[in-house]
């Protein structure tokens, strides 16, 4: 016999508290790994191909558009934050030559488009927004003048220098000063309240270094939002294992990768609702203020308060997002603001016909598209009244039955649970533009619905009782049988059905963490519709594809699934009927359960 002493410590809630941490602190630490090791060189890469400084994860467009923000900022360049003549040099200062790899350093390669490589900074400025409206030529023309005074080395005769020299002023007519001085609006889409906040990387005149440390200080934003959830739980969800569930949630992965902010922008809306469920609308309203860095989320979870009539908490949150607006100004200068509004509505032009960001994007706008535009269509030409009426129709859909569902059935007394979840999702589902990293808000929906989950991770049961399908034809006369009573105790054959919240929260962490890893895809075609032709093979069949990948949207029908669930049980009052163990918003008492 194994003495009592040596595993009795197995089962004791320390032991269980304390292997759940090791899981997470593992977890964090491979995420973080394989953040670091995203982009990196290939080891089967030729020479000349691999970076000097190992890894390109910080010139994608991601992180190095943020970084961009917060350095034109501290260098000075705050009233020309969306010039992109300006936010070329800062880049060019920033993402040094270097550091690239030995194509990048030796120019354009012209031939496949697989073979054309550029300069990180130049890269940059291609994904930006406005580069359809850059003079390119013109600032070739005075790139060339500038560099014709250094012929003379590079020919070895001064005549011929001089003729360039002579040639290239000429070439700098009143015009082309005039277009090459004119402030060419374009850049990231971010708001000058996003440059605000990203000072402190801005000051890392290194993008590589400011790129690792937003990394580390995602898992420890991640982490704080997971005792954010032990909280707006009452401690009816641990601290590690809602950690585990954010790390593992669709959305956590991308914005490690990738330096992007969902992390941040998910703590703010959990700490936020964390004040708002302990009777602190104040207070919450300020921390969802914050949202003036992703104006887009503020307005979209500005439903939530609004349709509850918590004014307090709306209040705050519009004065503390002004705030930090005013704060900008002494910086930025007001036309930055007008500048980003016009590369805003730009954006959403060009959202509504571009391949890669339909195809990444999660919102309700972007299904239809991705169904009915012809992407082998020019961009000018994919848009439709038809893609466009069906956007706007699906989003309706959901933002009408939120409101009017919430308004008649929900409970306003409630900072959690079915209709607090409902708002929740329906905020989220009618954000106007977002990627497939955003998905990670999505988060703070599920863990309001099952901040009581003895209520909503109930296993149902059903007894399977297995009979004829018709009565036997009696051989002789006789009374019929009257039925046996079920035997209250022995075996049963009995079925379960799972907890249909949970089933979601177990669907969504297998897309993320297996499926989508392994790119599963399925075709589906319609030969009946096919078109007729005369051609060789036939006509063109219609088809309809899916895949596990980063570009179909699952996610974002599995949470539309939870949408319908919720809208469902709170217009059958199921909520009303069940008021034990509610979270209200009102204070809590002084003793609070922890």
């Amino acid at each position: 016999m194994i003495p009592t002493r040596l595993w009795a410590w197995v089962g004791a809630p320390w032991s269980l508290a304390a292997i759940l941490w090791i899981v997470v602190l593992v977890t964090s630490a491979v995420f973080l790994y394989r953040a670091f090791q995203w982009l990196g060189n290939t080891p089967g890469a030729p020479p000349e191909r691999q970076r000097a400084d190992g890894n390109g994860g910080h010139a994608q467009i991601d992180f190095g558009g943020q970084w961009l923000m917060g350095r034109m900022l501290v260098t000075g360049n705050g009233r020309a934050l969306y010039h992109r003549q300006r936010q070329w040099s800062v880049l060019r200062d920033g993402f040094r030559d270097e550091f690239e790899s030995q194509v990048q350093r030796n120019g354009p390669v012209f031939g496949r488009p697989s073979d054309t490589v550029a300069h990180d900074a130049d890269n940059l400025m291609g994904w930006f927004m406005g580069n359809e409206n850059d003079p390119v030529q013109d600032w070739k023309t005075v790139g060339g003048a500038a560099a014709a005074q250094l012929a003379q080395p590079l020919t070895g005769n001064p005549f011929v220098a001089a003729a360039l020299e002579k040639h290239a002023a000429d070439s700098v007519s009143p015009q082309v000063a005039e277009s090459v001085n004119k402030p060419s609006i374009g850049g990231p889409l971010y708001p000058p309240v996003h440059a605000l906040f990203y000072a402190p990387f801005g000051f890392i005149d290194n993008p590589q270094y400011a790129y690792r440390t937003f990394q580390v200080l995602s898992l420890f934003v991640i982490l704080a939002s997971g005792f954010g959830v032990k909280l707006l739980t009452r401690g009816r969800v641990w601290w590690s294992i809602a950690t585990l569930c954010i790390l593992y949630f669709p959305g956590t992965r991308g914005a490690l990768d990738l330096g992007q902010n969902p992390a941040l922008s998910l703590c703010i809306l959990i700490w936020g609702w964390v004040f708002a469920s302990r009777g602190y609308p104040v207070a919450g309203g300020m921390v969802w203020g914050l949202f003036a860095f992703k104006p887009v989320w503020g307005m979209a979870f500005f439903l939530v308060p609004l349709l509850m009539r918590n004014w307090r908490f709306c209040v705050a949150m519009v004065l503390t997002g002004a705030a930090f607006g005013a704060l900008t100004l002494p910086l930025v200068g007001l036309e930055s603001w007008f500048n980003w509004l016009e590369v805003g509505r730009s954006a959403a032009d060009l959202y509504k016909v571009n391949d890669n960001w339909i195809h990444l994007s999660r919102d309700l706008h972007g299904i239809p598209r991705r169904i009915l535009h012809d992407f082998g269509k020019p961009e000018k030409e994919r848009e439709t009244q038809l893609a466009n009426g069906l956007a706007w129709g699906l989003w309706a859909v959901v933002f009408g039955g939120t409101t009017l569902i919430y308004l008649l059935r929900g409970d306003r007394t409630r900072a959690t649970g079915l209709s607090a979840g409902l708002l929740f999702l329906g905020a989220y589902l009618t954000c106007y533009r977002f990627m497939y990293y955003d998905v990670l808000l999505a988060a703070v929906a599920v863990a309001v619905i099952l901040a009581e989950p003895r209520r909503f991770l109930r296993t149902g049961t059903f007894e399977l009782a297995p009979r004829e399908l018709e009565p036997k034809i009696p051989s002789e006369r006789e009374l019929a049988t009257p039925p046996i009573a079920p035997k209250p105790f022995g075996a049963r054959m009995l079925g379960y059905v799972n907890s249909f919240p949970f089933t979601i929260l177990v669907l969504l962490f297998l897309l993320e963490n297996t499926l989508s890893g392994m790119a599963v895809e399925a075709t589906l075609g319609f030969g009946y519709f096919a078109t007729p032709s005369t051609e060789p093979g036939g006509g063109a069949t219609p088809r309809l594809k899916a895949d596990t990948g980063v570009k179909y949207p699952l996610d974002t029908f599995l949470l539309l699934a939870l949408w319908v669930w919720c809208a469902w049980r709170v217009l059958r009052g199921d909520e009303r009927r069940d008021g034990e163990g509610a979270l209200s918003t009102a204070r809590p008492p002084s003793k609070a359960p922890t």
